[in-house]
């Protein structure tokens, strides 16, 4: 006796292929554009596209469309299927963007992190827009201070979406800082990432250990085996490891600083 499945002709069995296929493609990038509230510090709300804004709640699932807010001195994490995870500092608005591996930070700080076997993702900013692969960084977006992104491990290019032919490529230890009115960007200058992940509460903030916390203090190690050629220091006088200048009132905001770039490592 044959069986349903050996009557069916070639053109009704590639359909069938072509469908599942559909189907894994449409599962897959589900899992991307959705994420779990692994942690949540005080005021942290969930906006919807459509609907009031709610309290979140730890093992609350994120889709795209909907953004996350954390109030003064709260913080929250976010957990992907993919093992992507995404920090959020105080005062911050985070969201996905239109498709997979694509991530929107409206202002504020967070750290991403994410397995170089994740492909690339992109980050945008109001002012910028990154992409990295395998990778833990530390973004802060500000609309009247300074913007910055410290690659703590990985590599990728930052570039101003008022000027997307400009790249700058940015590896482990390096930061990059410009102004939201920036119209060319400096080069990266290398910060201490040693004091980073010691005190900086985007790493040591939150009730469960960063689960690249190894991989950061074999980077620090490094560092340290390689003294730079220039001082680990911050331009802008402000201090990386506190994420709360989002909260400042606009008045607080530093006099314009530029970065000046090492001897032979000048803009292009």
């Amino acid at each position: 006796m044959k069986t349903r499945a050996s009557n069916l002709n070639p053109a009704a069995a590639i359909a069938l292929v072509v469908i599942a296929i559909g189907v894994a493609k449409f599962v897959f990038a589900a899992d991307h554009n959705q994420a779990r509230v692994s942690e949540v510090i005080r005021d942290v709300r969930l906006l919807p596209g459509h609907g009031a804004a709610r309290a979140a709640n730890v093992n609350d699932t994120i889709r795209e469309g909907t953004a996350v807010r954390t109030g003064t001195d709260s913080r929250a994490e976010l957990t992907f299927s993919d093992q992507t995870l995404t920090r959020l500092g105080a005062n911050t608005v985070f969201s996905f963007g239109i498709g997979a591996r694509t991530y929107d930070l409206g202002s504020g700080a967070i750290l991403m992190s994410a397995p170089k076997e994740n492909g690339t993702i992109k980050i945008s900013t109001a002012v910028a827009n990154c992409a990295v692969n395998g990778f833990n960084a530390i973004l802060e977006a500000h609309s009247k201070n300074w913007n910055k992104v410290l690659m703590l491990e990985g590599d990728g290019d930052v570039w101003l979406k008022k000027n997307p032919n400009d790249h700058r490529h940015m590896h482990s230890w390096q930061i990059l800082i410009f102004r939201p009115d920036a119209s060319v960007l400096p080069q990266p200058v290398e910060f201490d990432v040693c004091k980073v992940i010691s005190a900086g509460l985007l790493i040591t903030g939150f009730k469960n250990k960063l689960p690249d916390m190894p991989t950061l203090v074999a980077e620090c190690d490094k560092q340290k085996s390689q003294p730079p050629t220039t001082n680990l220091v911050d331009p802008t006088n402000q201090n990386i490891i506190d994420q709360s200048v989002n909260a400042r009132p606009p008045e607080n905001t530093p006099p314009p600083i530029r970065p000046t770039p090492p001897p032979g490592d000048r803009p292009r």
